[in-house]
């Protein structure tokens, strides 16, 4: 039924470059065909590290033996466009490109329910929980909603925030929605490249952590491992660095680590260099 799909929010969004009412939005037309997608955070008006964003969904498309390419430019003039007709300067976006078949591909870009961690959370610390699952492909972001409807009744029955995957060898990927860093002794270990959903947000703490002289490791983990490390934390585009304090209720100092806290500033000044950097070059 068009109009009634939570997952838009606001008043228009745009499809193939043209803008429409939230009325007509229809929910099965973004979902079937293989939709790849990425969802993109908008910070005064700015999105947020467009550039890796638009390169990975490109990869995406390329993974997944499609040729074709998003055109940069015009995607950015239209994503600036939804921001000002919505005049909604503070939220996330999401872009999907599906009907890749067809020599002409359907572009939606729409607002999404946009919900970031609290400060309490931030200070506190999140519980997640273990969950055996793994992507088929876990290079490209592709929509896979049963899935991640199961992991949403999972966390609600843990009272969890977020669900660490584990696959077929006993081994630590990704996050549901989130990628996954355990800190020993100062040094960092996630997942390797192959085996998750490559984040912007991944890739940019692994480059900060080279500037702070962190060490980052990309190695199989194994439960064993998870359960001697130091703390842990998970990052993605809205809950950047966030410090995970127990695992299947199991406790993590992940608070009081100096590391963690560490890159949690870092990359809170990296969102704010890249934003102000944006803002006055369009001054």
């Amino acid at each position: 039924m068009k109009g009634s799909h939570k997952e838009m929010h606001k008043d228009y969004f745009l499809i193939n470059g043209k803008i429409a009412p939230a009325e007509a939005f229809d929910p099965h037309e973004i979902t079937k065909t293989t939709s790849v997608y990425e969802v993109i955070r908008i910070i005064h008006g700015i999105p947020l590290f467009l550039e890796e964003h638009l390169e990975r969904l490109n990869q995406s498309f390329h993974l997944l033996g499609f040729d074709f390419s998003i055109d940069k430019k015009s995607i950015t003039q239209q994503i600036h466009q939804l921001v000002e007709i919505n005049k909604c300067y503070h939220y996330n976006l999401k872009l999907i490109v599906n009907n890749l078949k067809e020599a002409y591909p359907n572009i939606f870009l729409f607002f999404i329910e946009s919900n970031y961690p609290s400060h309490q959370q931030y200070e506190k610390g999140i519980a997640a929980i273990l969950y055996q699952g793994e992507r088929e492909n876990p290079n490209a972001k592709v929509i896979l909603k049963s899935f991640r409807q199961q992991v949403q009744e999972a966390l609600k029955a843990a009272d969890a925030y977020e669900a660490i995957l584990v696959d077929q060898h006993q081994q630590i990927t990704e996050g549901s929605r989130s990628n996954i860093f355990l800190v020993k002794e100062d040094i960092l270990y996630t997942a390797p490249a192959a085996k998750v959903l490559k984040g912007v947000t991944r890739n940019r703490i692994i480059d900060l952590c080279k500037s702070l002289k962190f060490s980052v490791v990309e190695t199989p983990i194994s439960l064993t491992f998870l359960r001697e490390a130091d703390g842990l934390f998970m990052t993605g585009t809205s809950p950047k660095v966030l410090p995970i304090t127990s695992v299947d209720g199991k406790p993590y100092d992940s608070i009081r680590n100096a590391t963690i806290y560490k890159v949690q500033r870092a990359y809170d000044a990296a969102i704010e260099n890249y934003i102000n950097g944006r803002i006055h070059s369009q001054s």
